[in-house]
């Protein structure tokens, strides 16, 4: 793929005489598109999409992309937080490569020629419904790797932790009798979250689970089989493997479960503050991405109940 970005930028400088500064701004967007399809991500997006593009010597092919892998990077750059004046730019320089290529044969088909410009606000997070949450704790307690993966899925659920924060915790930040962890969150800012009775008594299985398999029980909070703590990457599958069995029809992630804890507070009437805090939100405006959320989530609701609703099955 990097030949052909080289074949496009001596396209717009020297064809369309396109100024340098617009061919740096392209050349940026077009590496980012081809590290994204390489699967070089930042760690907490590993494994998160799914692509089609195949990889030649660790490089994309050009004729694989797809339409839906294009899709997935302009999800990627909303997830970042990236502005939509800059995702904007991205999707035009993605439209003007592809198009230069088809024209030139290079590619036989076009895959950004369905690329829309979506709008920023219909981008809401990913929530499980509390049935599905219930369906993903389903499964038995059967050995010290059971325990574990309950006890992290309901430790997300009932903190809203980062995958960071819950990767990095230690044993002696933990206070069981209480039901409160203190975490290590962005901006090297500590705060303390809180734990249902059910992740608890989850929490206190879990320990004894593991205190049985490797002894006195110290360091990182979750492990893996050799006794080191579990990396964030450890974690992600450990999440997606359960989603899979549990048979959730959207692919799961730790971002899943935050957005979960997110939803199901403000939809059951906590201060919008008070949840900003628990996230460990430094803006209110990052929080408020939620109440969007649990908007569309009323509104579904009231079409599916009430008797004068327009329901989607009758259109």
């Amino acid at each position: 793929m990097l030949g052909a970005v080289d074949l496009f930028l001596d396209y717009l400088l020297v064809e369309k005489n396109c100024s340098e500064k617009t061919a740096d701004h392209y050349q940026s967007d077009l590496f980012q598109l081809n590290d994204f399809l390489s699967g070089r991500v930042p760690e907490p997006f590993i494994g998160y999409f799914e692509i089609d593009t195949v990889l030649v010597n660790g490089e994309p092919d050009i004729n694989t992309v797809t339409v839906n892998d294009l899709r997935s990077f302009i999800e990627f750059c909303f997830e970042r937080g990236l502005k939509k004046s800059s995702i904007e730019r991205k999707i035009a320089a993605i439209k003007s490569f592809f198009i230069f290529l088809y024209r030139r044969e290079i590619i036989s088909s076009n895959p950004s020629g369905k690329l829309i410009y979506p709008k920023k606000e219909s981008r809401l997070p990913k929530f499980l419904y509390l049935k599905e949450y219930e369906a993903l704790v389903q499964f038995d307690v059967k050995n010290f790797f059971d325990a574990r993966d309950k006890a992290l899925i309901s430790l997300f659920y009932s903190t809203g932790c980062r995958i960071s924060e819950l990767a990095e915790s230690l044993l002696k930040d933990l206070s069981i009798d209480e039901g409160k962890l203190k975490v290590h969150g962005k901006g090297s800012v500590d705060r303390v979250v809180f734990m249902t009775d059910e992740s608890t008594e989850l929490m206190k299985l879990y320990l004894k689970e593991r205190r049985a398999k490797f002894g006195s029980a110290e360091g990182y909070i979750f492990v893996n089989k050799n006794g080191d703590g579990i990396s964030i990457r450890g974690m992600y599958d450990i999440i997606i493997k359960r989603g899979v069995a549990a048979g959730l029809s959207h692919k799961l992630t730790p971002h899943t479960l935050r957005h979960s804890f997110a939803t199901e507070l403000l939809n059951r009437g906590a201060d919008i503050r008070a949840v900003q805090e628990m996230l460990g939100h430094k803006s209110i405006s990052t929080t408020q991405i939620y109440t969007h959320t649990t908007k569309a989530r009323l509104k579904k609701i009231y079409e599916m109940y009430h008797p004068h609703a327009e329901r989607s099955d009758k259109k």
